[in-house]
């Protein structure tokens, strides 16, 4: 299993007064929380099984070039969720840059493992494929929206979670 460290950082934020700094040191390293996000039903657009709609957003501080890929897993388990790729939106027109880079994870988009409850979310991991093992990254305004568009700033009906409880790197 890769190690690393993560911390609760309040010097790089983006929205609210916390972020997730994590050094990573491995090229492939994921953060697990099972902290209850309660009913998203209304999101995903069912109460279970594959989403008809739905999009996550995340905000990832860091340098250009360094990720190559962000994969999100979102469900009522570790064996009930939808996987979904992550797109780089282009906040800048290029394709990534030094700095915050918007993610996002359309869920209609996802597969899914067993039968996600989605009246019932309590697990969530991001991975992160990194084009180095001594990548850091900073994670800020982790927020789902339904539709299949969101807004980069928090427009549009959202739900945004600021408890942390306890992850796993």
């Amino acid at each position: 299993m890769p190690s690393g460290s993560y911390n609760i950082n309040d010097s790089l934020v983006l929205v609210g007064s916390k972020s997730l700094r994590v050094e990573a040191s491995a090229a492939t390293f994921s953060i697990l929380t099972t902290q209850s996000f309660g009913d998203l039903s209304a999101y995903t657009g069912e109460a279970s099984g594959a989403p008809s709609e739905g999009t996550v957003g995340l905000w990832v501080y860091q340098q250009a070039g360094d990720i190559t890929s962000i994969t999100l897993r979102i469900g009522s388990g570790a064996s009930d969720y939808t996987q979904i790729a992550g797109v780089r939106t282009y906040t800048d027109g290029t394709d990534q840059q030094d700095g915050w880079n918007y993610w996002v994870f359309r869920l209609k988009n996802g597969v899914e493992t067993g039968t996600p409850a989605w009246t019932a979310v309590d697990y969530l991991r991001v991975e992160i494929v990194s084009t180095r093992a001594d990548m850091t990254c900073v994670m800020d305004y982790l927020t789902i929206g339904d539709g299949d568009e969101i807004g980069l700033n928090g427009l549009g009906s959202r739900m945004t979670t600021y408890t942390v409880t306890t992850y796993t790197l």
